[in-house]
């Protein structure tokens, strides 16, 4: 019985063996074999694989700035009136790439100091790249205006205040009296529209490196008066304030859509030589270029919610660069209609409020020189002074300060007022700054400047006024990059 099982056994492992065979002969041989696949390449895993290599393809990059300033006089009465202060500002974070083929995208936030931590949309945009030497942009973008309104970010100047033409809200850049000049533009214009730039191959001086046109929403009102969407809860549009509507020059009001119907049209053109042929806008400092720059930029537009207030402005701007030695300058000239109420003889506002339409004119410049002092010190990359000279001049209808008035039923703290007739008056500010920019790492850079400004002729009021006081301020800075 056991000799019976055996055999039958044996005949089981000869069959088991012959099918083994026959399996392996018909199936191909090892190499041939596909090897495990991933967990990326399963079922769903291919679309996971590609999303994650295109989101490689994105860079992070921020900045922010660590500052100290010191104001003076110590007088009463001074709004800028700020001994000792330590505050953040320029905080930038933002994500950019290809993540598309031929189509960049870029979202940047932005933390104003005024805002006390709030964040606001600062950029948000799409590119086209699918055209040789062409670049076609939508969205909420950098405005293309000028070489200093490209270089924003407190890694990409030298000195921790800007220049008159550029000065910022979020800084003691400028100091504003009755009457006195104020930048056309603030730094960091960013607004909601289309761009189309055109880099021509030609090498010729004559041909420009880049020509832009765009479209943009445009400047909108101190006060912030839009179109509302439709609405039930509020299908009013809100008139002009008692104490007047005038443009929104630090473009504080970072809004999502336009309040006029007419759109804001510019362009921008850049001849350039040597090594500043591009990329475009070059960091100051950023390395030894050599070569030369010129940009013309112009815009015009509406800012009132009725269409009735116009603006235009126009800019030059130029920089030389040498070994490190970078000398650069900007001129530009703006005029915008603002309306004020009108004043009655005795000094009081009319009532009921009548608003009086009138324009100004605000221009200046400013040049800078730039030279490394040490090029490679024994901690760090470089250190590098700096001088500025500003001026920016206003020519305007002289306005009346009112003080706690009442106006249309609401009550100003201060207001401007014009009277029937008033004159007209040219004004000026001059602005000195003398600067250290001491570049530790690439992502690390301490800042040290000096600015005076000359108050003597920044306004029309008397002589023994506090308005026509000089200004001064130490400030120094630490700005951290990524």
């Amino acid at each position: 019985m056991r000799r019976l099982h055996r055999i039958q056994f044996a005949k089981y492992c000869q069959r088991a063996a012959l099918a083994a065979a026959a399996l392996a002969l018909a199936s191909p041989p090892l190499s041939a074999l596909e090897p495990e696949t991933s967990v990326y390449e399963r079922p769903g895993g291919h679309e996971l694989n590609e999303f994650l290599r295109r989101l490689a393809r994105m860079h992070a990059d921020g900045s922010m700035s660590l500052d100290w300033r010191n104001v003076g006089p110590r007088k009463p009465g001074f709004e800028t009136q700020i001994q000792n202060e330590v505050y953040l500002a320029d905080m930038y974070f933002g994500i950019y790439g290809p993540f598309f083929d031929d189509v960049p995208f870029q979202i940047e936030m932005n933390w104003p100091t005024a805002s006390q931590g709030r964040p606001q949309l600062n950029q948000l945009n799409f590119s086209y790249r699918g055209i040789d030497k062409v670049l076609l942009q939508f969205g909420k973008l950098l405005v293309p205006y000028g070489r200093y309104n490209e270089l924003y970010r407190p890694d990409q100047f030298l000195t921790v205040t800007r220049p008159l033409l550029y000065a910022s809200p979020d800084s003691l850049d400028l100091v504003v009296r009755l009457n006195s000049p104020r930048p056309p533009l603030s730094l960091g214009y960013t607004d909601v529209g289309a761009r189309a730039s055109v880099y021509p191959d030609a090498r010729s001086a004559w041909i420009p490196d880049e020509a832009t046109l765009f479209v943009v929403n445009g400047l909108g009102e101190t006060n912030n008066r839009l179109r509302t969407f439709p609405n039930t809860d509020n299908l009013g549009i809100p008139g002009v304030p008692g104490n007047g509507s005038t443009i929104d020059f630090g473009h504080q009001d970072n809004n999502l859509a336009d309040n006029n119907n007419q759109k804001t049209v510019g362009g921008r053109l850049v001849f350039s030589l040597g090594d500043l042929r591009f990329p475009w806008p070059i960091p100051e400092g950023a390395s030894d270029l050599k070569g030369v720059n010129i940009g013309f930029s112009g815009m015009d537009g509406q800012y009132d919610l009725e269409g009735h207030l116009n603006y235009q402005m126009y800019c030059a701007d130029w920089s030389f660069d040498y070994l490190g030695f970078d000398f650069s300058g900007e001129y530009e000239y703006a005029v915008n209609q603002f309306l004020d109420p009108l004043i009655e003889p005795d000094g009081t506002p009319a009532d009921p409020v009548v608003q009086r339409k009138d324009f100004e004119v605000n221009r200046g410049y400013f040049v800078q020189a730039a030279v490394p002092l040490l090029r490679h010190p024994a901690v760090g990359r470089r250190l590098t002074g700096v001088l500025v000279f500003n001026q920016l001049f206003r020519r305007g209808p002289i306005q009346d300060l009112l003080l706690n008035t009442k106006i249309g039923g609401t009550v100003f703290a201060s207001a401007n007022g014009l009277r029937a007739n008033p004159e007209r008056a040219t004004t000026r500010m001059d602005k000195y700054t003398a600067a250290l920019n001491y570049q530790l790492t690439d992502h690390f850079t301490l800042k040290f400047d000096y600015s005076y400004w000359v108050m003597g002729h920044a306004s029309t009021r008397s002589v023994t006024s506090l308005g026509l006081v000089d200004i001064y301020q130490s400030a120094f800075s630490v700005v951290m990059s990524f």
